[in-house]
């Protein structure tokens, strides 16, 4: 079972590091910006950065929100995984864990994906998430927005 703790600045370059393993998905979440100016960017939701350790070592990080400006609902931000570590099942329980944490305040978790992103919604639909509909961003962008009943 994976543990969580609070991300501190000491695993900014760690965090730099399994970005890096991932292009395709630092492209759509860093854009130009290093780590720590992306966490910068999420500050005014003030959700929750953790990382995930199994046996003392860090295997992913996740940001969640208990209360998006949005809908006012929890919201999934994002789960990295340490590619040494992909493929053991780390992103599913470290989903399942925020969301057990959120049910007894919260009946679902909701998340959007970039419409382009079919293995992201697979991959998230396989962890109980269902399409809920989509919507454009400012830049006309479009996202998956999708829910998982917290039951």
């Amino acid at each position: 079972m994976l543990k969580n703790r609070p991300f501190e600045q000491d695993d900014l370059s760690w965090f730099e590091e399994i970005a890096e393993a991932h292009p395709v998905w630092k492209k759509e979440e860093f854009g130009e910006k290093d780590a720590e100016s992306y966490m910068i960017s999420y500050s005014m939701y003030n959700g929750s950065w953790l990382v995930w350790e199994k046996d003392g070592l860090p295997v992913a990080v996740s940001y969640h929100l208990e209360w998006a400006p949005s809908n006012g609902k929890p919201w999934l931000g994002t789960v990295l995984v340490d590619p040494a570590e992909e493929r053991k099942g780390h992103a599913r329980e470290t989903i399942e864990q925020i969301g057990q944490s959120l049910k007894e305040k919260h009946r679902a978790l909701f998340t959007a994906v970039p419409i382009d992103r079919n293995e992201w919604i697979r991959f998230l639909s396989q962890c109980g998430f269902e399409q809920l509909k989509t919507e454009k961003d400012e830049a006309d962008k479009s996202y998956m927005i999708m829910v998982k009943p917290l039951v």
